[in-house]
């Protein structure tokens, strides 16, 4: 991917070295995003406007999964891509596009080479500014067993999860900050099923270990995103065993 901008070049960054990761939020946060959509009552505008107070954007949402999530772009280059066709669209400072679609999911360029996904709880805490810091996190740090317990028992019966890693991460250097991140890889023959997943895990971990904060983190090997790196050097809490094969 040529970059188009200081985002993306912090975005590319971003994804090969997780201490990057800082300057790439905090771009992303100060810089103009692309959305498709329109404001209400505004869909015909032509030049630049404020939206006022209690204003409504009408925006588009993409799927993935089987799960609904909010396409934003970080240059008309990388909304092409992802577009076929001539489409409305609007450019919003990235923390009040945040700000405004609190509680939905976003994918930043899904259909280029570099991207990234921020769940609601990332987008909350970008917004709140716990997630401007440098990453910090220990190979060596204790992992609550309850946890790995718990998401065992949930892997054990899925064919998708092919393995599972588990370590803490935290915006702040007090180790006591930081909470469990999981790095779960699907059969990448299949693809998996990861919105059913994320149900499973939520109905055992509410059963298993009720009120434990932890974050989900997709494992591709192929697009080694954000902290993947860091969680496929350290140890698997979780691998499946490979299929018995006989001989005829």
């Amino acid at each position: 991917m040529i970059s188009e901008n200081e985002l993306e070049r912090a975005l590319i960054e971003a994804a090969k070295n997780p201490a990057a990761a800082p300057d790439f939020y905090r771009l992303l946060l100060e810089s103009d995003l692309l959305v498709i959509g329109t404001a209400e009552g505004l869909e015909n505008a032509s030049e630049e406007f404020a939206l006022s107070a209690g204003g409504k954007l009408n925006l588009v949402t993409g799927v993935k999964e089987g799960a609904q999530y909010l396409p934003v772009f970080s240059s008309m280059a990388r909304m092409q891509e992802f577009v076929n066709q001539e489409s409305k669209y609007l450019s919003i400072r990235g923390r009040d596009l945040l700000d405004i679609t609190r509680g939905a999911p976003v994918i930043l360029n899904p259909a280029s080479e570099f991207g990234k996904e921020l769940s609601a709880r990332e987008i909350l805490r970008l917004l709140d500014g716990l997630g401007a810091g440098i990453p910090h996190y220990n190979l060596e740090d204790e992992v609550p067993e309850a946890l790995i317990e718990t998401l065992s028992s949930v892997f054990s019966k899925r064919a998708d999860v092919i393995a599972a890693w588990m370590i803490k991460v935290g915006f702040s250097e007090d180790v006591s900050q930081r909470h469990p991140l999981v790095g779960i890889e699907l059969d990448a023959a299949t693809g998996g099923d990861w919105p059913s997943l994320m149900k499973a895990i939520e109905d055992a971990a509410q059963a298993g270990v009720p009120g434990m904060v932890f974050d989900l983190h997709r494992v591709d090997r192929a697009n080694p995103i954000a902290l993947t790196q860091v969680l496929v050097n350290a140890s698997p809490f979780f691998v499946r065993a490979p299929a018995a094969s006989s001989l005829n």
